[in-house]
């Protein structure tokens, strides 16, 4: 695949959920610190236990995770890998490879760190996104605790 414009990797950065809030301008800023990196069928991107330190969306291919050798799920176009590593320094808990020849994008920690610490406005956008995310996740499994069912999925109008 060859390399994405700063604008074109904006756009790919919008369908992150973490992202999708973002305006333009935000996403050009996110954009203009994730890189380019491609891997062959079978590369290992990260091992299980070890650090990660970048959130990944692949661009193109697919991407298996897997524990213990044992496969729990593959990562597509537009999904990301490493959603919690631009904010938790956790080692990772499982090992991603390449199922086929795989083009994602990185955004180091760091690079995102410096990025936040000069934009303030990015920082409360993600901040919200996140409790967003949060509260739809605690919502849900309420919900499922509960047997009723969450506020998105209550299709009855008149309820």
């Amino acid at each position: 695949m060859e390399n994405l414009t700063t604008l074109e990797r904006a756009i790919r950065l919008q369908k992150v959920d973490l992202f999708s809030d973002l305006e333009t301008d935000m996403l050009a800023l996110i954009a203009s610190v994730a890189q380019q990196t491609a891997l062959r069928q079978g590369e290992t991107l990260f091992q299980e236990n070890s650090p990660l330190r970048a959130l990944y969306v692949v661009l193109e291919g697919r991407m298996e995770m897997d524990r213990g050798g044992q496969s729990l799920f593959t990562v597509g176009k537009d999904e990301t890998i490493g959603n919690w590593a631009l904010f938790d320094d956790q080692p990772s808990v499982v090992t991603a490879r390449a199922a086929e020849n795989t083009s994602l994008l990185r955004i180091d920690r760091e690079d995102f760190f410096d990025l936040l610490s000069d934009h303030s406005e990015i920082t409360r956008k993600l901040f919200q996104a996140l409790f967003k995310r949060v509260r739809t996740l605690l919502t849900t499994g309420l919900a499922k605790d509960s047997g009723i069912p969450a506020p998105e999925e209550n299709q009855n109008p008149g309820s």
